[in-house]
């Protein structure tokens, strides 16, 4: 399981590694036609479409998983390892409070520092960012739906919770596979599609400005890290079969 869980976890870890190392960095001005397939990709990991998408993993396991009684129990450990790794992250960014980029940027253009921006309550920051990009010229250039996210989403920036519901989604899928996937080879069907899906919503969280690289880093290991004990522990018990690595 270790082998297979670090395999998965290097290849999200990619993302981030590479953006750092070409020393890329998000810039309103740079929208992609891309990027408007990235926003959609990236709300499926946003409340509330990321109820939706946790709805569908879970029909999709309780309808292959021939035994119900491990059907029933893969997904309460799917719904008790998404609460618990959201909960980690909402701790996290209460104790680092780092801003996102594209408040870096409205901040720098404005006579506002961090401080002030994040002391307003949520409502007052969404207008602050549709005043923003209503009195700069970066109007021009960013469409609707970015300012709109932008506005929606003026949390703080580490660590992300979207790469940690992707990694998250991600590393049950190939722990259950490794669990299940021998009596029915359709749960392993499902990897490569998450493993795409979740590269993609890693990728969305940069080029959208709502994260760093390190940002993606520490929530894919924070993940990995979570269904390592996890899943560890699983395998002292007998409600699953396990195939060995």
């Amino acid at each position: 399981m270790l082998k297979r869980f670090s395999l998965y976890t290097l290849l999200l870890c990619v993302v981030p590694i590479f953006t750092y190392f070409i020393d890329w960095h998000w810039q309103s001005n740079e929208v992609a036609s891309l990027d408007y397939f990235l926003y959609f990709l990236t709300e499926t990991g946003s409340t509330p479409y990321a109820i939706i998408t946790c709805i569908a993993f879970a029909l999709f396991y309780f309808v292959a998983i021939r035994d119900k009684k491990q059907a029933i129990w893969a997904i309460v450990i799917m719904a008790c390892s998404v609460i618990l790794t959201q909960g980690i992250k909402s701790g996290l960014k209460t104790m680092f409070s780092e801003p996102r980029p594209f408040v870096q940027e409205i901040v720098q253009n404005s006579d506002m520092s961090t401080d002030d921006f994040y002391a307003q309550k949520r409502h007052e920051r969404k207008k602050m960012v549709y005043q923003y990009y209503q009195e700069t010229k970066t109007k021009q250039t960013a469409p609707d739906w970015l300012i709109e996210h932008h506005a929606n989403e003026t949390g703080y920036s580490f660590p992300s919770g979207h790469t940690m519901f992707a990694a998250t989604w991600l590393l049950l899928v190939v722990g259950f596979a490794q669990l299940l996937g021998h009596r029915n080879p359709k749960i392993k069907l499902l990897v490569p599609v998450v493993t795409v899906w979740a590269v993609l919503m890693l990728v969305s969280r940069l080029r959208l400005g709502m994260h760093y690289p390190i940002d993606l880093l520490a929530s894919i290991l924070i993940a990995w890290f979570v269904h390592l004990i996890i899943f560890a522990y699983l395998q002292r018990k007998d409600i699953f079969v396990f195939d060995k690595i």
